[in-house]
């Protein structure tokens, strides 16, 4: 399997970030630290030599830094960087700019090591945030941007605009950074995010303040940008797409998921799958030969929101969402026959044994195939649900209109590393589905003739997408839940499936056809129909050729 080369300019935002990454998918080609954009802007310095300092990493990063190595470094990892990962960290202790016009970054190092105390006789000092700082720093970052495009026109460029925590995951207060405070500095860097992205034509990853905690017992020290693992993972999972790998873990986390904030599509209301009887569902009782776990399921489709829609019902008090171990186990034949795997995953439901509702959300659930062209044999998941669930155990499937759910599944696919870009639509390992999934009448027929069709509550995209909130509504009412402020507080009514920002410059390229999307379209016109008579109602816009032939095009992952 491929992996994705990823160049960083930043410092520990960037870099801490990047060790959650899993290793199997992504690898560090460069990392260059403690240089400001002023510094790899202007000519290397040569009217007085680095600091010899004990640390050989900070060495080279400060040598790099007196030599401003980055105009070199881009276009020597050009050929093999997918992704630029840029934060502004080091930026906070703004530069000195010496006698000849050459800058050096005012960083930790030089500050520690007393070199900032025997520069050069009229050297000044530009403190971060003063107008002249502001205004020579976006000539900088002009530069680079230039640089970038020029050497690394096909690489992605992600900037990670993290907030300083204001408080610690105990609560307590953050320490100050050479005299610069959380709350002091938050402000100013907006200033330059904002240039930064503009400059870099970057996609932002940011996080809510309120999201954002430091941890005192960080490697590197207590500081407000030193975070907790939590915020890392967050970070991860924003630009990746997928879950990201704790720092503890000896062997990657698990991948698969589907994307927080970038892209469009939020949640949308269930239909049943009798369309016309719209009682609330009530849960099942447990039966004495049923696997104590879940009493309900939400089995996919993949990238259309069904784990969105699981992580805002899990914010309810009367439901349980397992983690972990809990999911992606009725469709995987060697956990359902080994003894230890139904344990734990009859232990992930442990914690919420008193919940209304516990939920198994497994996006890949909804899939029946015999095995053919698009798709390999599949277990028959329905059934493993009717008989190791409590009795009447209910399902919701989410559908998204099948073009743009198999376009966004490849790009996710790709992003994993399993493909390159020379395997077009249909040349895909058919293991994905990214085809396969899409054939929505086959794998409903199959679920209904086992579980019934009164046990199906399906979902549609297009109306998570157009209001989050009353889809939410009309979920719940199905489940037979209420909601109060506390609960509408605590969900994210963000879009449901969002891009990966480092994919971006990918699918602009125009790896996908016209005449892909278009076979695509003519391959699922008998699901569509189906998917309407199934509702009860039109969906002009899954029926418009040119309109998923622009727009597919254009923009693969929404």
């Amino acid at each position: 399997m491929s992996r994705h080369r990823v160049f960083i300019y930043g410092s520990c935002v960037s870099r801490d970030t990047f060790e959650h990454f899993d290793p199997d998918q992504f690898e560090l080609v460069q990392y260059v630290a403690r240089q400001s954009a002023l510094s790899a802007y202007t000519r290397p310095v040569t009217l007085v030599d680095p600091p010899q300092l004990e640390s050989s990493f900070q060495q080279r990063m400060v040598s790099g830094d007196f030599s401003s190595n980055l105009q070199s470094l881009i276009p020597e990892a050009a050929h093999q960087t997918d992704l630029v990962l840029v934060d502004l960290t080091d930026e906070r202790l703004g530069a000195y700019v010496l006698p000849d016009g050459s800058v050096i970054t005012r960083s930790t190092e030089l500050i520690s090591s007393g070199a900032e105390n025997h520069l050069p006789a009229g050297s000044q000092h530009l403190p971060f945030g003063s107008d002249q700082h502001f205004q020579y720093w976006s000539q900088g970052i002009a530069a680079v941007g230039e640089l970038v495009r020029q050497h690394m026109p096909h690489a992605a460029v992600v900037l990670l605009d993290i907030a300083w925590a204001e408080r610690s995951d105990s609560g307590a207060p953050t320490p100050a950074s050479f005299g610069i405070s959380a709350a002091d500095a938050n402000p100013v860097f907006d200033a330059y995010v904002q240039v930064a992205t503009q400059a870099l034509r970057a996609e932002v990853v940011s996080l809510r303040p309120e999201e954002v905690v430091s941890s005192p017992t960080h490697p590197w020290g207590d500081a407000p940008f030193h975070y907790a693992e939590d915020v890392y993972l967050k970070v991860v999972k924003a630009i990746t797409g997928t879950e990201g790998r704790p720092a503890s873990a000896a062997t990657p986390a698990p991948t698969g998921g589907v994307r927080r904030d970038h892209g469009a599509g939020a949640p949308s209301a269930p239909t049943r799958a009798s369309v016309r009887d719209r009682n609330a569902v009530t849960p099942s009782r447990t039966t004495s030969t049923a696997v104590d776990g879940p009493n309900l399921v939400i089995a996919g489709t993949q990238q259309a929101g069904a784990d969105w829609l699981a992580r805002q019902l899990g914010a309810h008090p009367e439901v349980f969402l397992a983690k972990g171990k809990g999911s992606t186990f009725f469709n995987r034949p060697t956990r359902l026959k080994s003894s230890s795997e139904s344990d734990a995953y009859a232990k992930a439901f442990e914690a919420g044994r008193t919940a209304r509702w516990r939920v198994d959300c497994t996006p890949d659930y909804f899939w029946h195939s015999r095995g053919g062209a698009f798709g390999p044999k599949k277990p028959n998941t329905a059934e493993n649900i009717n008989e190791l669930t409590p009795a009447g155990t209910p399902a919701i499937v989410v559908l998204r209109e099948p073009v743009a759910r198999a376009l966004s599944a490849y790009w996710h696919h790709f992003s994993l590393g399993r493909f390159d870009l020379s395997s077009g639509l249909f040349q895909v390992p058919s293991t994905l589905g990214v085809v396969d999934l899409g054939f929505y009448r086959r794998h409903y027929e199959q679920w209904a003739s086992v579980l019934g069709s009164d046990r199906i509550h399906v979902v549609l995209y297009d109306d998570l997408v157009k209001d989050p909130r009353a889809a939410l509504s009309q979920v719940l009412s199905t489940l037979g839940l209420g909601a109060g402020d506390d609960f509408w507080r605590a969900v994210n009514l963000k879009p449901a499936v969002a891009a990966k920002p480092w994919v971006k410059p990918f699918q602009q390229r125009g790896t996908i056809t016209e005449q892909e999307v278009a076979a695509l379209f003519e391959l699922y016109r008998r699901d569509v129909t189906f998917v309407e008579s199934l509702l009860g109602r039109k969906l002009p816009d899954w029926r418009d050729r040119n309109l998923i032939v622009q727009g597919s095009v254009e923009t693969s992952d929404r």
